[in-house]
């Protein structure tokens, strides 16, 4: 009986620690980067794996990159699925990389503003999509797809005037959703990897606030 209880409670310990390895661990380094998108991966040489890690990571629920049944944490499910569509015509290969997943984790920590201006961005495809074709942006073809894309980024960018609100046009749209992919994909392990990292580089000290003593904080 004594040894099942110690049992237990070495068992609710990793549970615990697992607990932090995917949200925590983001919160964290964005914190360290002072900065909303500051990932580690793409300045430190080494990448930051795409949650669920596809090494078989336990996330927040004991899910793992093995599970299939993977839902977003901030976005909903076609959000999710629009902005996988939409990352995949930006930068190809941002599908098998994962980057929908790890932007809804980037999200799932961040500011409100931030999470409002993505998903006005992500919104603002949706809604060209239907006035153009009557369809989800998801659910056209590419070269629908690709028209819309073309076309926002062929837009002229807000002009402040002085007094007014700014007024936030397709290209504004374009170029937000555009940073966020391309982070993402190029801190992932395939992005990295068009990069030249070979993988063996790895991480000498954490990337972020030390204490006095000269450890991470």
């Amino acid at each position: 009986m004594e040894k099942s209880r110690h049992q237990n409670a070495m068992d609710d310990q990793r549970s615990s620690a697992s607990g932090i390895n995917r949200r925590e661990m983001v919160r964290r380094l964005m914190v360290a980067g002072s900065a909303g998108l500051a990932l580690p991966g793409i300045s430190q040489g080494a990448p930051m794996d795409m949650p669920p890690a596809k090494k078989g990571d336990a996330s927040e629920s004991g899910t793992t990159a093995a599970d299939t049944a993977w839902t977003p944490e901030f976005l909903d499910p076609h959000q999710s699925e629009t902005l996988e569509v939409l990352a995949e015509r930006i930068v190809p290969g941002s599908s098998k990389a994962e980057v929908n997943r790890f932007i809804d984790l980037l999200l799932s920590v961040d500011t409100e503003e931030t999470r409002r201006e993505f998903v006005a961005s992500l919104s603002a495809f949706e809604g060209e999509a239907l006035k153009r074709f009557s369809r989800p942006y998801k659910d056209l073809t590419e070269a629908q797809q690709n028209e819309i894309l073309e076309a926002a980024s062929a837009a002229e960018r807000a002009r402040p005037v002085e007094g007014q609100p700014r007024q936030i046009t397709m290209r504004d749209h374009f170029e937000n959703i555009k940073s966020w992919v391309a982070k993402a994909y190029y801190s992932s392990e395939i992005g990295m990897k068009e990069l030249g990292w070979t993988g063996q580089v790895f991480f000498t000290s954490f990337p972020g606030c030390q204490d006095p003593n000269g450890h991470p904080s």
